[in-house]
């Protein structure tokens, strides 16, 4: 009986990227709403960060703070998991991830209207992308073991914690794949585009 409801409550965890997916999209509704209230000192400030990466940012440095971040940003969203008010809390996390990629989107469309369009697709996804693949990797594994961690403590009973370890620990070193490439290609092709849309 207890392996029957053992397994049905690993069937759970089939949603928690549409969770999460549905926590990105509602923080980019927010992030578009809260772009009503976008003063020049914003629009100032997007157009002076795309000139200085376009002024000559070095990609060495610029590969290095990315792949820091990235990974800064895994430990912490993996710490959340292991605590009981982990959900909640690696739940703000990721919609405070949508809010800044639907307030960046308007950001880029307020400054510079139609050419904004363009600029999202040169200048923001090549650098969102692959931050929301790691996100939702990371995020799915620490709710995972949030939940884990609730549901034996609340039925006293005890799981495999060996296999979810294995599990959390392969998703980790996944993570860190994806933050190498992404940090790279964001150094290289993403610095690339950025300076693509500067010229037209």
């Amino acid at each position: 009986m207890k392996k029957h409801r053992y397994h049905g409550f690993l069937r759970k965890y089939k949603n928690v990227y549409l969770y999460i997916a549905v926590l990105v999209f509602c923080g980019s509704l927010m992030g578009l709403f809260l772009s009503s209230f976008i003063n020049l000192s914003d629009i100032q400030q997007l157009s002076s960060f795309l000139t200085t990466i376009d002024a000559g940012v070095e990609k060495y440095d610029y590969f290095i703070s990315q792949f820091f971040l990235g990974i800064l940003f895994i430990l912490f969203v993996f710490l959340l998991g292991t605590s009981f008010i982990g959900i909640p809390l690696i739940s703000l996390v990721i919609f405070t991830k949508g809010v800044q990629i639907g307030f960046s989107c308007a950001l880029f469309i307020l400054t510079y209207e139609w050419k904004g369009i363009l600029g999202i697709l040169l200048a923001l996804i090549p650098q969102v992308l692959f931050d929301l693949m790691f996100t939702f990797l990371i995020a799915a594994s620490a709710i995972q073991l949030s939940m884990y961690i609730i549901y034996s403590t609340t039925n006293r009973e005890r799981l495999d914690y060996k296999r979810l370890l294995n599990s959390i620990l392969n998703d980790i070193f996944l993570c860190f794949i994806i933050v190498l490439i992404g940090s790279y290609l964001k150094s290289t092709i993403g610095i690339e585009c950025i300076r693509l849309f500067n010229l037209l």
